[in-house]
């Protein structure tokens, strides 16, 4: 596999764990995240650590690249979310340790603090649990 292609799935797994992040721990559209206050700095932290990863893998994410996803999330009004997120909403089970866990892997092995996307992964992988059938009543 040629060295573009890899920076182009780098590039492209930044972009949809900087979306589930976003929606699936915010519990909303990338419109409903930014209507709030902090919510587009929200958008921006996540998307900083998704990238940190791939940049220590030796696949930095050009700067119009990353200005176009930043653009994404955080666009006012708009009702982007990924099939994660309607995965959550609707309580299927998501593809949390394909996308998450594995990423998480690598930014551990590459010492890169993700403390964002490690609260996505746990609230994503209570979700699985969850949806998996595993769930307990509440005493």
């Amino acid at each position: 596999m040629s060295a573009d292609i890899v920076a182009a799935m780098w590039h492209k797994w930044v972009f949809i764990t900087t979306a589930g992040a976003l929606t699936c721990l915010m519990r909303g559209t990338v419109g409903d995240v930014n209507a709030v206050p902090g919510g587009s700095a929200v958008a921006r932290a996540v998307l900083a650590e998704a990238a940190a990863v791939s940049a220590a893998a030796g696949y930095s994410v050009p700067e119009d690249e990353l200005a176009a996803t930043t653009a994404t999330m955080t666009q006012a009004g708009s009702p982007f979310a990924p099939s994660m997120y309607r995965d959550v909403v609707a309580g299927r089970p998501t593809e949390v340790e394909h996308v998450f866990g594995d990423l998480l892997t690598r930014a551990r092995a590459l010492s890169v603090e993700t403390p964002l996307l490690d609260l996505a992964t746990l609230s994503l992988r209570v979700h699985q649990h969850r949806a998996a059938g595993h769930a307990l009543e509440p005493r």
